[in-house]
C-alpha cells in the first residue's frame, strides 16, 4: 500500500491513546494552481501521476526570467515546475517528454476534475494548499 508506507496514513500510539496520521506530508511547494498544471493538456499530467510523482520526488531549483525553477524527478515520471518565488507557488509543471513522441492524454478522472473543479474562471486560478491536494491524491496513491 504505497500511501501508508510512505506517509504514516496508518494509526500509531501516541500517549496511549491511538492517533490519527492522515495529515498531509509535505510537497516542494506551499501553493500549486492545480487546475493549471493538470488541466493544460501540453503539462502531460494526470491526476494519478501527478499524485504519486509529487509525494515522491526530489527537486533542484534554479532561476529563470523571474521565476524559481524546479527540475523534479519520480520514480515516475520527470518535470519542471514554474514558481513564482514571492508566494511559493507552483504556476506550471511539464512532463519531459523528450524521447517520446506526443503529450500523454489525459485520462477519465483527470477529465473529470477538469469539467468539475476547473470551469469557472476563479476556480481555474484558484491556489490550491497541500491538504486540499493530499484529500485529491489519497486514492490515487495505492
Amino acid at each position: 500500500h504505497f500511501g501508508s508506507r510512505f506517509f504514516g496514513s496508518a494509526r500509531a500510539s501516541a500517549g496511549g491513546q491511538m492517533a490519527d496520521l492522515d495529515a498531509a506530508p509535505a510537497l516542494g511547494n506551499e501553493r500549486y494552481k492545480l487546475c493549471r498544471i493538470l488541466c493544460e493538456r501540453r503539462n502531460g499530467w494526470t491526476v494519478r501521476s501527478f499524485c504519486r510523482g509529487s509525494y515522491s520526488a526530489i527537486c533542484t531549483q534554479t532561476w529563470r526570467s523571474g521565476f524559481q525553477a524546479r527540475r523534479c524527478v519520480s520514480p515516475e515520471s520527470e518535470w519542471t515546475e514554474k514558481v513564482i518565488q514571492e508566494s511559493a507557488c507552483c504556476v506550471d509543471a511539464t512532463i519531459r517528454t523528450k524521447g517520446r513522441s506526443e503529450v500523454p492524454e489525459a485520462d477519465s478522472t483527470t477529465r473529470l476534475f477538469c469539467a468539475r473543479r476547473c470551469e469557472d474562471a476563479l476556480d481555474r486560478e484558484r491556489e490550491w494548499l497541500p491538504a486540499d491536494i493530499w484529500k485529491l491524491c489519497q486514492k490515487h496513491l495505492n
